[in-house]
């Protein structure tokens, strides 16, 4: 540990940069608002990243945690561009990806019973942490990394008050999204597939090792169907109706419109005093930049080209992907019985 001052539990920008499990202790670094901008609250955080000090942790009464709002995704269905457009600082401050959550669905993973022993308090204290506002009677939104879906339930147990949105693409996206990035994407893929696939009904049905070297295809399409079983359980189990989805098709169609209903479901105050010309003109701002490089331009029209490009040199392997999936992985797979979908009656 380090000779650092003591942590400050009510300073949001004493900041929970990641969690070591080795020394079993929270990372700190002091930011400013100016950092969350960050495409995502890792190393690309940069100066925060590197400052980063293992801290003890004090004593955290769950009750003194303030609800956040969550945001969870299947991955690369535009979980960013939602994220930037309901940050609102101070009202609403959006984190992305955070890295302490990561390493906790790492922790979750682990064989050790003393890990395993350790991962509720742990994850009491990140939402704690994580959770503090920013300014008076504010509010959080967390977008945590796809990986951290296998922890929905323990995330949402442990902050009984909150509310969350499931965001989520088809298997035909997300295999564009992922065969796109290749060869790049090849190993993030299989780490997805070692995150979300064990324990699903889908990993037993197939009695494959997470592990198991899969090639791209087969990891996005087991990653696509592992994550939304985790969906499917988390729908099923929601008895004080705290949970809505989000197709991405719907956010892009007309996001002004979705993404006040995702701030209305989840209580987040846009900084406007109304959802008129001035929040559609920012929404429409963030939807026309690329999510984790918002000087560069990416609108509607862009994306269509990129697509119709994609189509053109991928669209064969997709579409056999897509039939091996309906014939080999679906049956086995669990989907929502019902989605919620959020901003509908």
């Amino acid at each position: 540990m380090s000779n650092a001052p003591p942590l400050d539990l009510e300073d949001p920008r004493h900041f929970p940069v990641s969690y070591d499990a080795s020394a079993d202790a929270f990372c700190f670094a002091s930011i400013d608002a100016s950092t969350l901008a960050a495409p995502f609250l890792d190393a690309r955080m940069g100066d925060a990243w590197a400052r980063k000090q293992a801290l003890p942790m004090p004593g955290v009464d769950p009750s003194t945690t303030v609800a956040p709002a969550w945001l969870f995704h299947t991955a690369f269905c535009c979980s960013t561009l939602l994220a930037r457009a309901l940050h609102a600082p101070p009202h609403a401050i959006a984190l992305k990806e955070p890295h302490a959550l990561t390493d906790l669905a790492t922790l979750s993973l682990s064989p050790d019973p003393a890990a395993s022993d350790r991962l509720g308090t742990r994850i009491g204290e990140a939402c704690h942490l994580l959770a503090r506002p920013w300014a008076p009677s504010g509010r959080v939104l967390i977008k945590p990394t796809n990986a951290v879906n296998r922890l929905i339930p323990r995330l949402l147990d442990a902050t009984p008050d909150s509310r969350a949105v499931l965001l989520h693409g088809s298997l035909e996206e997300f295999l564009y999204s992922c065969l796109k990035k290749l060869p790049g994407a090849e190993q993030p893929l299989r780490w997805m597939v070692q995150y979300l696939l064990p324990g699903t009904q889908l990993q037993q049905a197939l009695g494959v090792s997470p592990t198991h070297p899969f090639n791209p295809v087969e990891s996005s399409v087991l990653v696509w169907h592992a994550q939304v079983e985790r969906y499917a359980d988390a729908l099923v189990n929601d008895p004080r109706d705290r949970l809505r989805s989000l197709d991405m098709t719907r956010l892009l169609d007309d996001p002004p419109a979705m993404v006040a209903a995702v701030a209305g479901w989840l209580g987040l105050d846009t900084g406007e005093d109304d959802m008129g010309q001035a929040f559609d003109a920012r929404v429409e701002a963030v939807f026309t930049r690329n999510s984790k490089d918002p000087g560069r331009q990416y609108g509607p029209d862009t994306r269509a080209r990129e697509r119709a490009e994609l189509r053109e040199r991928l669209g064969p392997i997709v579409d056999a992907a897509l039939e091996w999936s309906s014939r080999a992985i679906a049956p086995l797979a669990r989907m929502p019985a019902a989605w919620k979908p959020v901003g509908t009656a």
